[in-house]
């Protein structure tokens, strides 16, 4: 099967196996606590490897199932539906050490450290913004400088998810002053001497692990630059290629939420919104405006994604799908608190922690202002 193909198959089995997890492993009160706790969900991201989901995008002559962007994607918003988190957690494996490695990574770091991530004995994560570097990733001032044949990291990392649970983070380092081609990504142990991270408290997403990273120092080879000798001073467009696919999993995460949003509030509707037998007309309208929302951008989604795995030009379509999956999602949650009311307060009612996750989306790989650029420039503007 090409990598460009559409294979209808295995995204039904994607999507079943997901389900099957979800239902069996992920009751709701273990999500609340995980919220409550904020404690990162390793446990499941275990299981889930366990059951081979974890190597959902990888080759199968690395043991996975070889599939796509797509499988990915089914996978996310199932499990969002019930469990952001998990799926953000996932990305330290499937996003920041799968996706990179396949795509950037040489031969020997693959055959090194894909097994190990799709077997759970790895978690990556990548480490990108900085203080002063956020949408700016081009700003970044953590440095890497070759001293007898060893490179010395030194630097500071912001808002890094995973980084305090990871055993390897790809961190993006200045190497030479050209702003775009001197940035070089670099395969760090998080058990070096000089690493460290320490955890940050945040509204939502609680159990993400969202750390900052301090480099002190750090000692790494030349063989742990992404894609070897090729990738030094080559981490900016490692780094471009790999967004449509973040992009796109951010999206799948926003759609996950908001259908939640929108099947809990059909089912609170229900209860409490009839007048004898007929659900209030104004209610009615409002939902099917929400659940109408949530299709619309699930049809761009998947539109963008089938794109990229045809190997299409779809940069246009993959950050108009990160905005407006993840806006949506805002603005129907929103509007499932105001049907709620007071109920939409109580921490048994899963609607606020639902806003409190999703509003990180819209910020997260890309904030929407810079989705909004991108589009700008693809449009000629």
């Amino acid at each position: 099967m090409s990598l460009y193909e559409v294979d209808v198959e295995r995204h039904d089995r994607v999507l079943e196996m997901t389900r099957d997890f979800v239902k069996k492993e992920i009751p709701p009160e273990l999500v609340r606590e995980t919220d409550r706790n904020d404690q990162y969900p390793l446990d499941l991201i275990k299981k889930l490897c366990a059951v081979g989901l974890m190597g959902v995008n990888v080759p199968e002559e690395f043991g996975g199932m070889g599939g796509d962007v797509i499988d990915v994607m089914l996978m996310y918003e199932e499990i969002s539906k019930r469990m952001p988190v998990l799926s953000w957690a996932a990305g330290n494996i499937t996003l920041y050490g799968n996706e990179i490695l396949l795509v950037n990574g040489n031969r020997e770091q693959q055959e090194k450290y894909l097994p190990k991530l799709l077997n759970g004995e790895m978690l990556f994560c990548l480490a990108i913004t900085e203080p002063d570097a956020g949408s700016d990733a081009a700003n970044i001032k953590t440095r890497a400088v070759l001293q007898n044949g060893t490179y010395l990291i030194n630097g500071n990392k912001m808002f890094i998810s995973g980084a305090g649970v990871s055993d390897i983070t790809v961190t993006m380092t200045r190497t030479a002053e050209s702003r775009y081609k001197g940035i070089t990504s670099f395969l760090v142990d998080t058990k070096s001497e000089g690493y460290s991270a320490k955890s940050i408290k945040k509204l939502g997403y609680n159990g993400s692990d969202t750390c900052e990273v301090y480099y002190e120092n750090v000692e790494v080879k030349a063989d742990a630059i992404v894609g070897g000798e090729a990738g030094l001073n080559n981490g900016w467009n490692q780094m471009m290629n790999t967004l449509n696919s973040e992009r796109l999993a951010l999206s799948a995460c926003a759609l996950g939420i908001a259908q939640a949003a929108v099947d809990d509030i059909l089912s609170f509707a229900k209860e409490h919104f009839k007048f004898g037998a007929i659900l209030n007309q104004d209610i009615q309208h409002t939902i099917v405006e929400m659940a109408t929302e949530v299709e619309a951008a699930r049809q761009l989604a998947y539109y963008a994604a089938r794109k990229e795995t045809k190997g299409q030009e779809c940069i246009k379509e993959t950050s108009m799908s990160k905005y407006y999956t993840t806006e949506t999602a805002k603005k129907v949650v929103a509007t499932g608190l105001k049907i709620l009311g007071e109920y939409g307060a109580l921490e048994a009612v899963d609607m606020q922690r639902y806003l409190r996750d999703v509003l990180i989306l819209s910020v997260g790989g890309g904030t929407t202002q810079i989705q909004k650029n991108i589009v700008a420039k693809t449009l000629g503007m």
